[in-house]
């Protein structure tokens, strides 16, 4: 019943967000802005889309490495599996859809596969808000109230940084600090703040790849990198539509995508990728045809869409599996929250233990 619920919600906000992505636009245009558009920028977004699930596969073989040496090529199509299923199935199911596929092929207990996913978010969001940042304060097209915004966002990032280290040196206090402090807020539930602290002690057990240095040095730069290429894509897609944006606005419109498709909405972010486009083109100086930010959202929506669905769907038949085995897979996945007696739950996470959630059923 909840997960109808949430689907239902899901499908209203799209609706919501469609609809007023499509304020101010004229079909009339928005089918002369497709009728010229450049579509000889396809290949290049493409290429770019590829170059993006590479480094982000890369990064992910770099996290799994102290438990298990694999390969790109090995873990590519867990990757691409997981991202159609977040374009098929709702409530973000595709990250424990990841969960479920490379615990089964390869036999990594599921809170080890888990803790990776929880730091790609974190290092996610440092990337996200750094090149947001610089997008708002190179942006030439920008108020200066925007411009004091990208100070804030600094702000934000260097605060993100400051609870992550204290998190990486000192995983007990701090889980224990946010169970404390999410108890006293009223409104959170504590089932709520058990499945969050659940969910970083299990990414206590992907610590051990951070431990060094040079490998957070390099998955830090893999997450700068990615970002820089989805924010590329982002910026093609303005341009193909004549659009006369800078890089720094692309930078922006991608952050403002990321953050948005955070919200509930129906799988595949439909209608939340067209608002945001809205959002962050509609705070330049000189605003441009929303009938045309409309038909690049859509030419950049669609052009991410098809190929990672279509190829998400090719791996996942190769597996053997459909979409029925991935959506009860990743219910099953998702972290439960931890016993009342477990005083130190990362103490079950611990790099190189069994899975404490017991063999794989499947």
């Amino acid at each position: 019943m909840k997960r109808l619920f949430f689907l239902i919600f899901g499908i209203g906000v799209s609706v919501a967000c469609f609809a007023a992505s499509l304020r101010g636009t004229n079909i009339d245009e928005l089918q002369t802005g497709f009728a010229q558009a450049n579509y000889l920028t396809l290949p290049a977004m493409l290429g770019l889309l590829f170059a993006f699930y590479w480094m982000k596969t890369q990064r992910w073989v770099w996290l799994l490495s102290p438990v298990r040496q694999l390969t790109v090529r090995e873990l590519f199509p867990p990757m691409l599996i997981g991202f159609a299923a977040n374009n098929l199935l709702p409530a973000h199911l595709g990250e424990f859809v990841r969960v479920f596929i490379v615990r089964r092929r390869y036999g990594i207990p599921a809170s080890t596969v888990l803790s990776t996913v929880v730091l790609e978010r974190i290092f996610d969001v440092l990337a996200i808000l750094a090149w947001f940042s610089i997008g708002l304060m190179y942006s030439a097209d920008l108020p200066e109230e925007y411009r004091k915004a990208a100070l804030f966002f600094g702000a934000a990032s260097a605060a993100v940084v400051v609870c992550v280290a204290v998190y990486l040196i000192w995983t007990d206090s701090f889980l224990n600090l946010l169970r404390a402090v999410c108890r006293k807020v009223p409104f959170i539930p504590h089932s709520l703040s058990d499945k969050i602290v659940g969910m970083l002690a299990s990414g206590a057990e992907g610590l051990s790849s951070l431990r060094s240095g040079k490998m957070v040095l390099m998955i830090t730069v893999s997450s700068l990198v990615q970002w820089l290429f989805n924010g590329m894509i982002a910026w093609v897609a303005l341009r193909a539509f004549g659009i006369p944006v800078t890089f720094a606005t692309g930078m922006i419109v991608t952050g403002v995508t990321a953050m948005g498709v955070t919200i509930p909405s129906t799988p595949g972010y439909f209608g939340v990728i067209q608002i945001c486009f809205k959002v962050a083109m509609g705070a330049q100086a000189v605003k441009p045809d929303p009938s045309l930010v409309l038909g690049a959202s859509l030419y950049y929506h669609v052009s991410m869409y098809i190929p990672v669905t279509t190829l998400g769907m090719y791996f996942l038949h190769q597996s053997g599996l459909n979409l029925k085995d991935l959506s009860k897979a990743a219910v099953d996945s998702e972290p439960q929250a931890p016993a009342e007696k477990e005083t130190n739950p990362t103490i079950l996470l611990q790099p190189g233990r069994s899975d404490p959630a017991g063999p794989d059923p499947t």
